[in-house]
């Protein structure tokens, strides 16, 4: 319960603490969070930088916890008291002291429980193979059914990949209902990151990690997750994911916010009307000023009239079914170097090539129109 409670507080609490707390940041730090009424641009800067810290704090406060939310009673090491590196012998003197304390014939029926917990540990530590598995995947490999390293790591894995396909599946889901676009490079890369530790942690061949062995003892000592056994830290990596996780969508939401809908449809929109205003100073710039460069107007209108006539006989052309393959066969093919080198033969018999040109930038109709009536006095 307290797992799925964790993320929705963390979800909608660093907000309201933004809020709370910004008055007095305002009060006792005005170089950094100066007063502003809220909604103005100060305010939405002080809020950032604000929730910002909470965040990192929050995140801080994550990290140095580590294995606090683990059981006690699923660290066998800390149960008998003894380290992650103790040998044989001291796995004895360590039993055979706690059974001095919690023996039922020493400490009364009351200490069963504790006692039972105690030779459960001593019988899994004490075998290397269960011990190997043990560290790797916590106290549920007393109920799997296997003999050997291998058995138990295929076991593992397979009850490991569940965490990885909810995860994967979850932010799949997102990605194709178009939410948490922001960030989500920081994610997939968190979730990569999260899979190739935890296949180190559960592959490696010794119970403890060469490059954590060569970390300062400080480090160990204020972050005691680092000598516990693997299955802790990879539950800790699965709790440090998810945290991360929701930081970078909430931190991305005030960074980077996505912009309203109204405002992205009226900005496709007007991205549409201006390349559309683009085509059409273009068109008009290379179709119809080179025609009313002749300057009477007569012969413009005639020039027009007969350019209009051949493209409509053109998209009749190439609407028809019968002849629409062959024709776009046509345009396909190149134009012989007689007619690219052709001047124009007077008004109203436009070149040729030019023609196959504009008739080739106009859309087909959807269905074929009827063919125009020609006049033959365009062309006298």
């Amino acid at each position: 319960m307290a797992s799925l409670l964790t993320p929705l507080l963390w979800s909608f609490l660093p907000s309201q603490i933004t809020h709370q707390i910004l008055p007095y940041l305002s009060s006792s730090l005005p170089g950094i969070f100066p007063s502003a009424q809220r909604g103005s641009p100060t305010y939405l800067r002080n809020y950032r930088l604000a929730f910002t810290g909470v965040i990192c704090t929050y995140l801080a406060y994550t990290f140095y916890k580590g294995e606090g939310g683990q059981d006690f009673k699923e660290d066998y090491y800390a149960l008998l008291d003894v380290n992650k590196g103790v040998d044989e012998d001291g796995l004895k003197r360590a039993y055979r002291n706690l059974s001095r304390l919690y023996h039922p014939d020493r400490a009364g029926s009351g200490k069963d429980d504790i006692f039972i917990l105690i030779r459960r540990a001593y019988e899994t530590l004490q075998d290397p193979v269960k011990r190997y598995a043990y560290d790797r995947f916590g106290p549920q490999i007393i109920d799997w059914k296997s003999a050997s390293v291998r058995e138990y790591i295929i076991t593992g894995l397979n009850h490991s990949i569940g965490f990885y396909v909810v995860s994967g599946g979850f932010m799949l889901l997102l990605s194709l209902l178009g939410k948490a676009r922001e960030g989500s490079y920081w994610r997939h890369t968190l979730f990569i990151f999260l899979l190739l530790s935890e296949l180190t942690l559960i592959l490696s061949p010794t119970s403890s990690q060469p490059f954590l062995a060569r970390l300062p003892r400080l480090l160990h000592y204020a972050f005691p997750i680092l000598d516990a056994p693997q299955f802790i830290q990879i539950t800790f990596l699965h709790r440090l994911f998810t945290t991360i996780s929701i930081a970078i969508n909430q931190l991305t939401s005030v960074w980077c916010p996505s912009p309203p809908p109204r405002e992205a449809e009226l900005e496709k929109v007007l991205g549409m009307l201006r390349q559309l205003e683009m085509e059409s100073v273009t068109s008009f710039q290379g179709e119809v000023v080179p025609l009313m460069s002749a300057g009477d107007p007569k012969i413009v209108e005639g020039l027009i009239q007969g350019t209009m006539e051949d493209i409509l006989v053109e998209r009749s052309i190439s609407s028809h079914p019968q002849i629409r393959q062959a024709y776009q066969a046509a345009l396909l093919k190149p134009i012989p170097r007689v007619l690219r080198t052709q001047p124009q033969r007077g008004f109203g018999y436009p070149d040729p090539a030019r023609q196959l040109e504009i008739a080739r930038n106009i859309p087909l109709p959807p269905s074929p129109p009827p063919s125009p009536r020609l006049n033959a006095s365009w062309r006298t």
